[in-house]
C-alpha cells in the first residue's frame, strides 16, 4: 500500500509480492467457484490489476487479503453472469461429500457403503444441476457452506443492502431446496430407517 501511494517503480515488486504470496490461494478458491482453471487464472490476474488500480482506495482499516477476495468475488460473480451455465462439477476431494454433510447436519457416515455412494451421487447430480441452472446462487450457497459467510460478508461482496443480500440469500436457500429435493429425500428416508 505504501508503494501504491508512493507509485514509481516500487509499486511492479509491490504486486509482484502479493502474487508470490496469494496467487495460490485466491486460484485455488476462485478455481472452485468457475470450474475451470484457465479462467481462474485470468480472473486472480485480472484481480491483481484491480487491486494495482483501486490501492489509493484501500482505506487500511482491515486486512488487505479480505479486500483482495471480495474484488475476486465480484470478478468471479460478473464471469458467472456473462458465462450463464457452469462446466459440469467434479468431487474434489470430498468437497461435495463435506457441502452434503454440512446441509443435512450430518457427521457421521453411513453405515452402507453402498447407501453412502448413492447419496453421494445423487447430490453431485442436484448441485450439478443447481450450478448449470443458477450458477450465481449456487456459488453464494458455496459461500455460505463452505466458507461460513453471513449475510454481512455477502452484502459487501455483492455491494448490496443489507435487506437486498437478505432477499438474495434466501432466493439461493429457496432455489437449493428446489434442486436439492431429490437428495433431501433420499437423505431423509434413511434417516427414517436408521
Amino acid at each position: 500500500m505504501r508503494a501504491c501511494r508512493e507509485g514509481g517503480g516500487e509499486i511492479e515488486d509491490a504486486l509482484r509480492a502479493l502474487d508470490r504470496s496469494f496467487f495460490a490461494t485466491l486460484h485455488r478458491e476462485c478455481h472452485r467457484a468457475v470450474r475451470d482453471s484457465d479462467a481462474a487464472y485470468d480472473l486472480v490476474q485480472e484481480t491483481f490489476i484491480k487491486v494495482w488500480q483501486r490501492c489509493a482506495t484501500f482505506r487500511g482499516d482491515s486486512e488487505l487479503i479480505p479486500w483482495i477476495r471480495s474484488i475476486l468475488r465480484h470478478g468471479v460473480l460478473d464471469h458467472l453472469r456473462r458465462r450463464g451455465k457452469e462446466v459440469p462439477m467434479e468431487d474434489e476431494e470430498g468437497t461435495l461429500r463435506e457441502v452434503e454433510r454440512t446441509v443435512a447436519g450430518q457427521t457421521d457416515e453411513p453405515e452402507d457403503p453402498v447407501r453412502r455412494r448413492e447419496l453421494d451421487a445423487c447430490f453431485a447430480r442436484c448441485w450439478k444441476r443447481f450450478e448449470d441452472q443458477a450458477p450465481a446462487h449456487a456459488t453464494a450457497m458455496s459461500w455460505i457452506v463452505e466458507d461460513g459467510l453471513n449475510n454481512e460478508q455477502i452484502a459487501a461482496i455483492l455491494g448490496r443492502t443489507p435487506g437486498a443480500t437478505r432477499e438474495f440469500v434466501s432466493q439461493c436457500r429457496k432455489k437449493a431446496r428446489v434442486y436439492l429435493a431429490e437428495w433431501y429425500a433420499l437423505a431423509s428416508a434413511r434417516g427414517e430407517t436408521a
